[in-house]
């Protein structure tokens, strides 16, 4: 595990204060620290003045290099980016260039990635099937949807596979979404032409990425016609 030191500053008091901080880890070599990845501890910090626990927001960056092929996550808390590039002796690892590295600015991204990769699904395929599943539900009560989706863990239920995701709604947790796994399938076929598009970089896959594809092909097809 590797540490460095960063400032924070309290938000109830405003006290500064130096602490130890882990830029990235790598779940492979150290599975331990994937738990405390998911449950935050990692990042938690107490202020020296005012006694306030909370948590540090840096970048930081997520590495498994086994499972299902092996993903990297880069989080830049707040970043307005698209794409950024990963320095450091981390970009000198090509094996990621053929594997998915994925840049989140939140923490629930980020562990919606993590079981995502996690499960064996493609992150472009589950953002595309949010896209779909949201815009069903606006259609058939548009005033108690949610307004986000995050991929929880995929398990059979009643001897269907099924898709799990947790429910938001203005950042508040509303209750978990039970989903068909067909559903997911399904949406393999539906997006066939976004597939093709080529990934560079590091990059934020997510609804905004889907739309954004979606309307370069409406216009591919339009100039096609």
């Amino acid at each position: 595990m590797i540490t460095d030191e960063d400032v924070v500053v309290c938000p109830v008091c405003g006290h500064e204060q130096t602490i130890t901080i882990c830029p990235s880890v790598n779940v492979t070599t150290d599975p331990e620290m994937r738990e405390k990845v998911l449950t935050g501890e990692l990042f938690e910090f107490t202020c020296d003045e005012c006694g306030f626990s909370g948590y540090a927001g840096y970048p930081f960056v997520y590495e498994d290099k086994e499972t299902n092929g092996g993903f990297l996550i880069y989080l830049e808390p707040d970043c307005e980016d698209r794409e950024v590039g990963i320095e450091g002796d981390i970009a000198d690892q090509v094996i990621y260039h053929e594997r998915p590295m994925r840049l989140v600015s939140d923490m629930n991204t980020l562990k919606d990635k993590i079981f995502i990769f996690e499960a064996g699904l493609d992150d472009r395929v589950v953002e595309l099937f949010k896209v779909l599943t949201l815009a069903k539900m606006r259609d058939d009560d548009p005033e108690k949807i949610p307004d986000e989706l995050k991929f929880t863990k995929r398990e059979v239920i009643d001897g269907e596979e099924m898709l799990l995701f947790a429910a938001f709604r203005d950042e508040e947790l509303l209750g978990t979404i039970e989903l068909p796994y067909a559903l997911y399938q399904t949406c393999v076929l539906t997006g066939e032409p976004i597939w093709d598009v080529p990934i560079s970089e590091c990059a934020a896959i997510d609804q905004q990425w889907i739309l954004e594809r979606l309307g370069d092909q409406e216009d591919s097809d339009e100039e096609n016609v």
